[in-house]
């Protein structure tokens, strides 16, 4: 089947007439009838009911279910008529977790993507399990994670550290620092940032005291932390949240300092991977109190260790 046989169905299905589809397609509507003809023939079968008192075009069953295949069909058509006009250029698939999504990733991948170098960039955020099997099935070349799991598959190394803080509402402003003691619970917004996290959470707050909301996006943190609420959380979320008003401070006895870890699954890292994880590290190095470990000598160390 050929694109104009294809333009011509979908045509006549969105403008709902053959003289309507003919107009928009600069052609007769003798001519779009024999397109159709010549699509059913090649198909085995009619797309279109036709009858006496039919006004309106209607889809037969198979042409419902050819509707799909024939958008799919024109895509891929135009897909290959745009190759020629292409400037290829590498192509780097990433996957962090959901805090480092928003507060780390944006103005990396976007100096990632610019100028002469840029390059194209596919995306995903999701869990520390999830980002794993990514890497070992090879739909993403780096990664960065919270947790650290065992596979024989995936070169796992520290990327960077940073303590957790405490973050209130307009209530606590003035705050210099904070004890786990001072806190109640039911004031918590509580998100799920590490195994170490939870189990200092476990140690100061019993199960029974439920926090006020417990979540697991971004979003929760920037539209309910305020008034009396609070929430831990990792240095780097707590200087890049766009809330105004947080009270933001030092927590004695907190959990010990998170460190992220880098994935990938090859140990030869092409220049795209080098050129992300030096972005990484350059942004990093902008926040005071996180020790970043992807500078040239920390990856060395880290994979001859």
């Amino acid at each position: 089947m050929t694109r104009l046989e294809l333009e011509a169905f979908l045509a006549i299905v969105k403008y709902g007439s053959i003289s309507r589809a003919a107009d928009r397609l600069f052609t007769t509507q003798p001519g779009l009838s024999r397109r159709i003809r010549m699509l059913e023939e090649e198909l085995g079968y009619e797309v279109f009911v036709r009858g006496r008192g039919i006004r309106n075009i209607k889809l037969t069953r198979q042409g419902e279910d050819f509707l799909l295949v024939a958008e799919r069909f024109l895509k891929l058509y135009r897909e290959v008529e745009e190759i020629p006009g292409k400037t290829r250029k590498p192509l780097l698939r990433v996957s962090t977790i959901n805090s480092l999504a928003t507060y780390l990733l944006p103005p990396v991948l976007k100096k990632l993507m610019e100028g002469e170098k840029g390059c194209d960039v596919v995306f995903h955020s999701g869990r520390s399990m999830e980002i794993y099997g990514y890497v070992e099935n090879k739909e993403v070349d780096v990664a960065l994670v919270s947790d650290v799991l065992h596979s024989t598959r995936v070169i796992t190394f520290p990327a960077f550290r940073e303590p957790f803080v405490f973050a209130g509402g307009e209530k606590w402003k003035g705050t210099e620092r904070v004890k786990p003691e001072m806190l109640n619970p039911k004031d918590q917004i509580r998100m799920p940032w590490n195994p170490e996290y939870d189990v200092w959470h476990n140690k100061w707050f019993p199960p029974d005291r439920v926090p006020s909301l417990t979540g697991d996006k971004m979003v929760f943190l920037e539209n309910f932390l305020e008034g009396e609420k609070w929430a831990v959380m990792p240095l780097l979320v707590a200087k890049r949240m766009k809330k105004q008003g947080i009270c933001i401070c030092p927590l004695e006895n907190g959990p010990e300092d998170l460190t992220i870890y880098c994935l990938t699954g090859d140990s030869e890292r092409n220049e795209t991977i080098k050129r992300f994880l030096a972005l990484v590290h350059e942004e990093l190095l902008a926040v005071d109190g996180i020790q970043s470990f992807l500078g040239t000598e920390g990856v060395e160390g880290a994979e001859n260790g």
